[in-house]
C-alpha cells in the first residue's frame, strides 16, 4: 500500500489518506497523459497543461467526530486555496505541487460516521517530483575528510576519487532535472562546475550566511536567488547570478563530476520529475 498524503504551505499541516479519519478507496492517481504541441498539423513535442486529478477516499469517525474529520480536511485545503499557495500531494516518495479545489460527498443526508468523498486535486505543473539531496563538505571539515577518498561507482581514466575537491553527483533520474542549491558562507564568488557547467554567484556571503538558487518551478519568472542572512532577512541576488553560463542549466541524468575551490559546502536537491509516481520507493 502506498502512502498518500497532502502536506499543506501554509503551516505544513499533514492530512493522512491512509489512515483513519480517512482512507483513500481508489482514483486516478497512478494515471497520466501528455499533451501534444502542435503545429501545422503535425506534433512538435509534448508537454503537460493544467491538470485535475481525482481521490475517492471514506471518512469515519474514527478518534475525532465525523463533522470534525470533514472540517479538518477542508480547512487545510482551502487555506493553501485563498493564499494560491500550492500544497504537495504525496504518493510514496513522489509529490505533486497543486491544490485540493474540489469536493463531492455521498450519504451525508444519512445518520452515519461515515461518508464517502471524490477529492478534486488540481495542478499547474503536474508533474511527480521525487528529491535526491547530495552534500559537498567545505575543505577540512571533518565530514570533508571522509568524502575525500570515496570510491567512484565507474571506472574513469584516472583516480578521481583522490583528487581534493573533486566529487560526483549521480542523478538517478532518466533525464536532467531541476534543483535547488544551497551554498554556505562565509564564501567569495562561489564558483561551482556540475558536468563541465559553470555554476557562479558574484557575491560575498559572511559566516552564518547562506544563498538558495532554486529552479524547481517551470515557469522562468518565479525561479529565485536569495541570499538569506543570519537574522533570517533575504536579500534578491538575481543580478549576481554569472550571466555569460546558464545558473539554472538541468543536472544531467546519470554520474556527473562535481568540482569547486574547497572553501565553502553545499548542499543540491534534485527535483526528478515525471508524468506519474514513481511505483519503486527509489
Amino acid at each position: 500500500m502506498y502512502s498518500i498524503y497532502y502536506i499543506g504551505a501554509q503551516n505544513s499541516e499533514r492530512i493522512d489518506f491512509c489512515q483513519w479519519p480517512y482512507m483513500v478507496t481508489g482514483g486516478d492517481l497512478f494515471d497520466g497523459e501528455f499533451d501534444a504541441i502542435e503545429d501545422d498539423d503535425r506534433i512538435q513535442g509534448w508537454e503537460r497543461k493544467i491538470t485535475s486529478k481525482k481521490l475517492n477516499i471514506e471518512i469515519h469517525a474514527v478518534g475525532v467526530s465525523l463533522e470534525q474529520a470533514i472540517d479538518q480536511l477542508e480547512n487545510v485545503a482551502e487555506k493553501d486555496v485563498l493564499n494560491t499557495t500550492p500544497g504537495r500531494l504525496y504518493v510514496g516518495s513522489s509529490y505533486m505541487k497543486g491544490w485540493l479545489v474540489g469536493t463531492t460527498k455521498d450519504r451525508w443526508l444519512q445518520d452515519l460516521d461515515s461518508i464517502s468523498n471524490e477529492l478534486i486535486f488540481k495542478s499547474d505543473y503536474p508533474y511527480w517530483i521525487t528529491e535526491e539531496e547530495f552534500h559537498f563538505y567545505k575543505r577540512g571539515s571533518g565530514n570533508a575528510e571522509k568524502m575525500e577518498w570515496l570510491e567512484f561507482p565507474y571506472n574513469f581514466p584516472y583516480e578521481f576519487s583522490k583528487v581534493r575537491n573533486l566529487q560526483y553527483i549521480n542523478n538517478s533520474n532518466y533525464t536532467a532535472s531541476g534543483f535547488k542549491m544551497i551554498i554556505y558562507g562565509p564564501c567569495i564568488n562561489p564558483l561551482i562546475r556540475i558536468a563541465g557547467h559553470i555554476y557562479e554567484l558574484r557575491t560575498t556571503l559572511y559566516e552564518g550566511e547562506y544563498a538558495v538558487i532554486d529552479s524547481s518551478t517551470r515557469y522562468a519568472k518565479d525561479r529565485k536567488i536569495v541570499k538569506v542572512r543570519n537574522d533570517g532577512t533575504e536579500e534578491n541576488l538575481f543580478n549576481s547570478k554569472n550571466n555569460a553560463s546558464s545558473i539554472w542549466e538541468k543536472i544531467p541524468a546519470g554520474l556527473s563530476i562535481v568540482s569547486w575551490n574547497g572553501a565553502f559546502g553545499f548542499d543540491i536537491i534534485l527535483f526528478n520529475e515525471r508524468g506519474t509516481p514513481r511505483w519503486t520507493s527509489r
